[in-house]
């Protein structure tokens, strides 16, 4: 495996696009935390109304729920990374070059799997850093709130892998992931929520981890749900597994059954 992800990192290295969106999803995870922390203290009705969200234990849920309004910028990285290797016929050289054809599947899913893990590490340091500075509440309390980072950044990351590997243009399947991700999702959920049942737009792919980390928005979150029992944090888990399972399971077989 580490073989393998070498290799992948021999090829990504080498796109600037890769490094333009890698280093902007890394210097807006603190900038957001940072600006938002300064609204928050500087307006004294929302730190009134907020409290301290940046100061343990609250802040695992803040960081988290700040970097996932960026996170699809690695999403889009991803699209990026696997449409070109479709384009270029990468798999087709892989195994020219001796990969078995579950070597190249394991190195791409190995790209998702390392992406994910740098995501989380980011969302780790940043909550450990601002929790330290603002407080010394205890900072093992409401460190699930990680679990849930890894969990929602592994659905974000595995809708972008399964639109990069069904998608030949890269310019499409970002269009989409960002619509859906930023607008598309929003509106349904709330049409399923409001028009539908209550709750039930919790059911879809990235709305269910999105309510796993309400952050500064748990406020209006639970005032809207005022009369309606929420599903728990381990349905959302579940629903959230079961939807990142089916994209990767889909991007496996195709992977697995294309013409080479």
């Amino acid at each position: 495996m580490i073989q393998l992800l070498n290799i992948e990192w021999m090829k990504v290295k080498a796109y600037r696009t890769f490094w333009i969106l890698t280093i902007l999803f890394f210097v807006a995870v603190p900038l957001l935390n940072i600006a938002i922390e300064s609204f928050v203290s500087q307006t004294k009705e929302v730190s009134l109304l907020l409290g301290s969200p940046f100061a343990f234990p609250r802040v695992w849920d803040t960081a988290a729920w700040v970097a996932s309004m960026v996170t699809p910028v690695m999403g889009i990285m991803l699209i990026i990374f696997l449409t070109n290797e479709n384009n270029f016929r990468t798999v087709r050289q892989n195994i020219i070059d001796g990969w078995s054809r579950d070597q190249y599947i394991t190195a791409k899913f190995g790209v998702l799997i390392t992406t994910t893990l740098f995501i989380t590490l980011l969302i780790t340091v940043t909550a450990f850093i601002f929790g330290l500075k603002n407080g010394t509440g205890d900072a093992s309390e409401n460190i699930i709130y990680i679990f849930y980072a890894l969990i929602q950044s592994l659905a974000y990351l595995s809708l972008a892998f399964f639109l990069g590997v069904y998608m030949k243009r890269a310019g499409i399947a970002i269009a989409i992931y960002i619509m859906y991700a930023y607008v598309g999702e929003f509106v349904i959920a709330g049409i399923l929520d409001y028009k539908v049942l209550r709750h039930l737009g919790s059911f879809l792919p990235l709305e269910s981890t999105d309510r796993l980390i309400p952050g500064l928005s748990s406020f209006p979150r639970k005032l809207a749900q005022q009369g309606h029992t929420p599903p728990s944090n381990t349905q959302y888990v579940l629903v959230a597994l079961f939807y990142i399972a089916l994209f990767n399971f889909l991007s496996w077989r195709k992977i697995k059954k294309a013409d080479l």
